[in-house]
């Protein structure tokens, strides 16, 4: 097993994430953002980026997670990226389809960019659905994993431009799971965490 940081920024979801000990228990380490500075990353194999993080404290920390990525860390960020602080991301925000799923017979079309991916391994197409906020452009070379009805990317992994591996999501289970609705979250989070432990150690 892994050990694994995530970092959070006090929020009231954010909370109510490690009250559910099928979660808590996962995590070696639970950062709070405006610490960051005094944390050494190379104490974890991989650091969570919890969603809607305050970007001023990203920001301010921006070199020591890019130092960490070029040592060989691991970061997975989720919910997208609101601004830049880290090199190689490019994100767009997008309209949010939060209701599609109250009509009878809808669907939310997201799709795997390769079957063979060992993400799907751990997840399936529809523990992946319930919404997302935006998409990432993706340099080729990168590992395209989860995309939209016209292609555009949701999640993907890059381990070009580092020693280290990146995970990028705009998926945001880890909100959904503090603010106790969406169910499919639960098992989208623990599997994707148990993807990211297989793929680093398969690494």
């Amino acid at each position: 097993m892994i050990k694994r940081a995530i970092v959070l920024g006090g929020s009231y979801f954010h909370q109510a994430l490690l009250a559910r000990t099928e979660f808590a228990h996962l995590f070696s380490e639970v950062i709070y953002l405006p610490k960051l500075h005094s944390y050494d990353l190379k104490n974890y194999d991989c650091v969570f980026l919890s969603s809607r993080l305050n970007p001023k404290f990203l920001r301010l920390n921006a070199q020591k997670l890019l130092d960490y990525l070029e040592e060989g860390g691991n970061i997975a960020i989720l919910g997208g990226v609101e601004e830049e602080y880290l090199p190689h991301i490019v994100y767009k925000e997008g309209e949010v389809n939060f209701w599609w799923w109250i009509h009878e017979g809808a669907d939310l079309p997201l799709f795997a960019f390769n079957a063979n991916h060992t993400f799907w391994n751990f997840l399936s197409i529809e523990e992946c659905k319930w919404h997302y906020h935006g998409t990432f452009k993706v340099e080729e070379g990168c590992q395209r994993i989860l995309i939209n009805e016209i292609g555009e990317n949701i999640l993907y992994k890059d381990d070009l431009h580092f020693k280290g591996r990146l995970y990028l999501s705009a998926l945001d289970p880890d909100f959904h799971i503090g603010q106790g609705f969406m169910p499919i979250t639960l098992p989208f989070f623990e599997k994707y965490i148990q993807w990211i432990e297989y793929d680093i150690l398969k690494g």
